[in-house]
């Protein structure tokens, strides 16, 4: 995982060093302290930081919306939307990009990251995404077992399952587990192919990024050529 300094950090986001600190101290951004002093912040979590923040600038997607949205650009029924916010987010869908929406809805859940003892059963459990279903994106990207990639079981919180599956906390690990916001019931195996997209679409891998957004611009061009009423 790339990390950077604080001083990165300060100069990426455009604040103070001293406010850049702040920020890695109060886990608005997640990094780790070294025995030294310095701070070393993870790089997915600076990229959910800024999305957030674009995202405010323009109206913030509230989690459940921004689940809508994704069920809708996999051709799901998000029935727990209201008439007026399904016109509102297929309205979103026509007038915004593949990276536009990866932003939108980069804010309706929280991962958290850990060290697996043994990644495939640490996965049993969970709602494939990301890395752990990407093949079927088709986008040239493969399944990950060989690492965590899943959102929990509802109800169900991070440290409970991680003590129960073997795992242990670690800020640089590349073992992820999201927390289910899904406003409906929802069971083990894969998320909905624009879910996997759009995590994949804000990953700190280059090449995971590359193939998220190709995947939610390629749902998207199909939504488009199959108008919703």
């Amino acid at each position: 995982m790339v990390e950077l300094t604080a001083t990165e950090l300060a100069t990426r986001l455009g604040v103070s060093r001293r406010h850049a600190i702040d920020l890695l101290a109060s886990g608005a951004i997640a990094g780790r302290k070294l025995s030294s002093g310095a701070w070393l912040a993870h790089s997915d979590s600076v990229l959910q930081y800024e999305t957030a923040a674009q995202r405010g600038s323009g109206g913030r997607m509230s989690a459940a919306t921004a689940w809508g949205l994704l069920w809708e650009l996999s051709d799901m029924d998000a029935t727990w939307l209201s008439p007026s916010t399904l016109r509102r987010v297929r309205g979103r869908l026509r007038a915004q990009s593949a990276e536009d929406i990866a932003r939108a809805v980069s804010g309706r859940t929280r991962l958290h990251r850990y060290r697996a003892a043994n990644a495939a059963k640490a996965n049993l459990d969970l709602i494939a995404t990301g890395r752990a279903a990407a093949s079927v994106l088709k986008v040239g990207l493969m399944d990950d077992a060989r690492q965590v990639s899943g959102y929990l079981p509802q109800g169900v919180d991070a440290a409970t399952y991680a003590s129960t599956h073997f795992m242990v906390a670690d800020p640089a690990g590349r073992d992820v587990l999201y927390m289910n916001t899904v406003p409906i019931p929802t069971d083990g195996g894969v998320m909905p192919v624009a879910v996997i997209a759009a995590d994949l679409a804000v990953s700190s891998n280059a090449r995971e990024r590359s193939g998220g957004l190709r995947a939610l611009d390629q749902l998207r061009r199909q939504w488009l050529t199959c108008p919703a009423e």
